[in-house]
């Protein structure tokens, strides 16, 4: 089974994206605090799903961090936001994918199947 890992500060979408990626049939590890790269290298998700605005630092700073350090820079990352400019953002911090918010669940499922996949097929 796939190991996800959500990142958000907000309860409620961290209790519906896990809801939503179980049910699918991953494994789901959540988060709605600080976590560092060394808390990320030890829980060996198989993709990273980083909120953008995120009350104690930015998921594209973390996901910078993740992808910089090389015990950690094959971990897959989605960021997502609300944000206008999470194309710019998700791109200098080497986020593999971006997913503007509000979007579709059938779009997330998407992305998290592709992502892994060519995460598998890449290494």
């Amino acid at each position: 089974m796939k190991k996800i890992l959500i990142i958000e500060d907000d309860v409620d979408t961290l209790d519906m994206l896990e809801m939503i990626l179980r049910d699918s049939g991953y494994a789901i590890i959540k988060a709605n605090r600080r976590v560092s790269v060394d808390e990320i290298i030890s829980i060996t998700p198989d993709l990273a799903i980083l909120d953008v605005m995120l009350p104690y630092g930015p998921g594209n700073e973390l996901c910078l961090a993740i992808k910089s350090n090389p015990r950690s820079k094959n971990i897959p990352v989605i960021l997502y936001s609300a944000s206008s400019n999470l194309k710019k953002l998700a791109k200098d911090s080497l986020a593999d994918k971006y997913l503007e918010k509000p979007f579709d669940i059938n779009n997330l499922l998407e992305m998290v199947k592709e992502t892994i996949s060519e995460f598998e097929n890449s290494h």
